[in-house]
């Protein structure tokens, strides 16, 4: 009986725990956008030229820039290569400290809908750029605003 309660007490903490780490997702400022840039853009090998359009919120669809944007994703937390993107990060960065956020949200649709409908394209690099894109032709001034630009 002992043993029961234990696996039972063991399996409902280690749910707790999942719904938690799911959720415990710290919103980034602007200050960690500007480190990540810049970390990824020595990563890649991004040329001065390309940087500036970054800073204009123009991303080329090129090999570089493919790269920059994965490795941008993967800093915040929002992608990885083995399970691609994670919506519910994206949304609550979107959404801003403090918001309640809810899978059944216009928001959460649309974000979904990009990682969803670019899953399966190219490499990473390409999955991780063509859903980028996709997120900022439907919410760029969210996605601007997010990060205080």
């Amino acid at each position: 009986m002992k043993v029961l309660v234990l696996l039972i007490l063991g399996l409902a903490f280690a749910v707790a725990d999942h719904h938690h780490h799911h959720h415990d997702y710290v919103v980034k400022t602007h200050e960690d956008l500007v480190n990540y840039r810049t970390q990824c853009v020595e990563k890649v090998h991004a040329s001065e030229e390309l940087v500036e359009k970054y800073k204009k919120w123009q991303y080329p669809d090129d090999a570089v820039t493919h790269c920059y944007m994965e490795c941008i994703f993967q800093k915040f937390g929002f992608y990885d290569t083995e399970h691609g993107f994670d919506v519910h990060k994206i949304h609550v960065q979107l959404a801003g400290p403090g918001v309640e956020v809810h899978e059944s949200d216009e928001m959460h649709q649309k974000i979904a809908h990009c990682a969803d409908s670019h899953s399966k394209e190219g490499d990473s690099c390409s999955k991780a750029y063509h859903a980028g894109m996709c997120f900022m032709n439907s919410n760029l001034q969210l996605v601007q605003h997010s990060v205080k630009v």
